[in-house]
């Protein structure tokens, strides 16, 4: 029987050997673990939402920097990893091509099991170097969180955000005081020249004047000058828990006022519910 004849039997026996040899081998393609059973969303959220700011002392800034380096090295092994496992697709196609050839003309086979080997080995590589960089990610992100514990590193925060926090406050109450007596002198003038444009000057019927009039519009509008008494009252604000002076004493008085001023904060909003009794006699209650 001649090679072709084989073939041809062999052929009818167990199919197309071609596709026979591609079944046998995507089976054992998955060997490693996919990225996205490694670098997961869950895991993703490990390089996302920093808690410390600009005025963090160095030391946060350098653990969060280690965090998202981490995050992009999984990002380049995901890439990879898919990038390796095309290659590896079409190593074992051609190989699988080149047997079936062989097997068609009756003659030796190729050696291509070391190549199609190599390329599983990088699969697994890839996979396994994944995994030991988000096991890395998670140290990472851990002794980052791990400072929200250490006292020393929270007083240097702390210290430098009231520092900036008292210089910033003062600005703003500057700022606002020059802002206040330019918008109020504003509306002042808005007010004289609308009552002049549109008393004395304007030359049109009555009728349409009726739709120009800006009496408690534009600069006249009373939530302008709501807006001003709002921030003016926390600019001058006495409280000191209101105003920041609570937050910006040292812990010590802090942890010292903090359950009078929780008292007395309890007892403003006490005073600040009333029951009243409505007509029918019912009482009800209500915050005002």
């Amino acid at each position: 029987m001649t090679a072709e004849q084989n073939y041809t039997v062999l052929h009818d026996y167990i199919g197309d050997p071609t596709e026979r040899r591609f079944r046998a081998l995507d089976a054992k393609v998955n060997r490693a673990t996919r990225p996205e059973d490694i670098w997961t969303a869950e895991v993703q959220i490990l390089g996302q939402d920093p808690w410390h700011c600009d005025l963090a002392p160095a030391v946060a800034a350098e653990l969060w920097e280690k965090v998202q380096k981490l995050c992009s090295s999984c990002d380049e092994l995901e890439m990879r990893w898919l990038e390796l496992e095309g290659e590896g697709e079409a190593i074992r196609r051609n190989a699988a091509r080149a047997h079936a050839e062989a097997m068609r003309k009756g003659t030796k086979a190729p050696a291509t099991a070391a190549k199609a080997f190599e390329a599983d080995a990088q699969l697994e590589g890839c996979s396994l170097a994944l995994s030991d960089t988000v096991a890395d990610l998670r140290r990472a992100r851990a002794a980052y969180e791990a400072l929200l514990d250490d006292r020393a590193f929270l007083d240097r925060y702390r210290a430098a955000v009231i520092a900036e926090f008292n210089a910033q406050r003062k600005r703003a109450t500057e700022a606002f005081a020059v802002a206040a007596g330019a918008i109020n002198e504003t509306r002042r003038r808005f007010g004289v020249l609308h009552s002049l444009t549109m008393g004395g000057l304007l030359d049109i019927p009555e009728d349409a004047q009726g739709y120009l009039v800006l009496t408690g519009k534009g600069w006249g509008q009373a939530d302008l000058s709501t807006a001003l008494d709002v921030i003016s009252r926390q600019v001058n604000e006495a409280d000191p828990f209101l105003s920041g002076e609570f937050l910006t004493a040292p812990m010590d008085e802090v942890n010292a006022t903090a359950i009078e001023t929780a008292e007395r904060i309890k007892a403003e909003a006490q005073q600040h519910r009333q029951n009243h009794y409505s007509r029918d006699g019912i009482v009800s209650t209500r915050m005002v």
